[in-house]
């Protein structure tokens, strides 16, 4: 019999979503997810984790649908929760399992929107305490990213250096010991199904003189948000027109972000001011989405907090050639000649099909078909040193 792992998921939307539906379609473990919606994220991280403890109290482990996990082997939760007070919440026979913590995001390096009051800025600041006390309850922690890990590290010290009694770094120490990075995994198989079924080929734009000139079509697939740069995406649209009315090449935009209530004021110019230049903008069904996936060229990201890059990252196994900064997460997905380059730097053409290559050699480690094994490869080992020791 496969060991049993309950999980809890405090956040079960978006990439975390997705990530679950992965770990549920490849895992070989025997896996029961109890889950919330995703929504209210501060409240998600201080109260998730009291709200599960009580329901596993008060329902048997989650009720019927759990009911073969009874006696679980190990623990398994992702960073919207404190693991810390789930470990000290759940029932006697429960805490003593081997926890396992994924952190999918920081909220040490997560970016505050400059419309946030001081007084958020310091809640912010003790929901990076409460990924500390997650970290430091777990027996072992998998990051999304090397990126991930070593932002933690970096912005936990900056915090900790405000304290008034000094904490030293065997905390850092004990985080590196119980680390590990494993990439999220991502549906390839979904990806070249869309590359196959929809992918109609390229078509011409008339220029000035009559002469055909290729159509590059560039997603951006981030939320419009202001940690998604989009007043640098505004800047770079406004580049590619000049470049094009010179005879640059034509660019068309596919916006495939979900669109948010407050979207930035740079994000709203851009949409009007480029609208003859839009595919498309908003948010797709999952279908809809991968096939103008496969119709980009390119894949352009202005993020200014990524801790992995779950959209880019499937851009890139769709046959998009990276337009990105050599920041955040990025120089772990592409190889380092790949960052930096651009549609007036580099052919889209035969001449990039080397390149194209050696980015999806680079990705595989991200496949769903090898990511989750990995990851369930990390809970087997904490599983076998918890028997070790018993």
């Amino acid at each position: 019999m496969n060991p049993s792992v309950l999980a809890f998921e405090a956040w079960d939307a978006g990439s975390h979503r997705a990530i679950r539906e992965s770990i549920s379609r490849h895992g070989r473990l025997d896996w029961a997810f109890v889950t919330m919606a995703g929504r209210s994220p501060r409240w998600r991280l201080r109260h998730a984790s009291l709200r599960f403890a009580e329901r596993i109290r008060t329902e048997p482990v989650g009720g019927e649908d759990l009911r073969s996990h009874q006696d679980p082997d190990a623990i398994f939760a992702t960073g919207m929760l404190s693991l810390a007070d789930l470990r000290a919440g759940l029932p006697p026979k429960l805490r003593n399992l081997p926890f396992i913590l994924s952190m999918h995001e920081n909220q040490a390096a997560y970016p505050v929107s400059g419309a946030v009051g001081d007084s958020t800025r310091d809640r912010d600041d003790h929901l990076a305490f409460t990924n500390l006390a997650s970290i430091e309850a777990a027996d072992r922690v998998v990051w999304n990213s090397r990126w991930n890990l070593e932002s933690f590290i970096e912005g936990m010290s900056g915090i900790l250096r405000h304290s008034p009694e000094p904490l030293g770094d065997q905390w850092i120490q004990r985080l590196e010991a119980k680390s590990t990075v494993v990439p999220p995994p991502i549906e390839a198989i979904e990806i070249e199904s869309a590359k196959a079924l929809h992918n109609p080929g390229r078509m011409g734009y008339p220029d000035a003189a009559g002469a055909e000139r290729r159509v590059l079509h560039v997603a951006w697939p981030h939320r419009w948000e202001h940690d998604k740069g989009c007043e640098e995406f505004l800047e770079i649209a406004d580049e590619a027109a000049r470049r094009e009315e010179a005879g640059g090449p034509v660019i068309r935009w596919v916006i495939l972000g979900r669109e948010t209530p407050a979207a930035p004021a740079a994000m709203k110019e851009l949409l009007t001011r480029h609208a003859d230049r839009i595919a498309h903008a908003g948010g797709l069904d999952r279908p809809r989405y991968l096939a103008w996936l496969a119709r980009c060229d390119w894949v352009l990201s202005t993020a200014r907090h990524e801790f992995f890059g779950m959209a880019v990252a499937e851009a890139l196994l769709a046959g998009c050639l990276p337009w990105l900064p050599s920041r955040l997460a990025y120089p772990e997905l592409v190889p380092e000649d790949a960052l930096g380059i651009n549609p007036w730097s580099v052919e889209s053409g035969r001449n990039s099909a080397g390149l194209r290559s050696r980015i999806q050699s680079r990705l595989k480690r991200a496949h769903a078909s090898v990511a989750v094994p990995a990851l369930e490869a990390v809970i087997q080992e904490a599983i076998e040193a918890s028997r070790g020791r018993s």
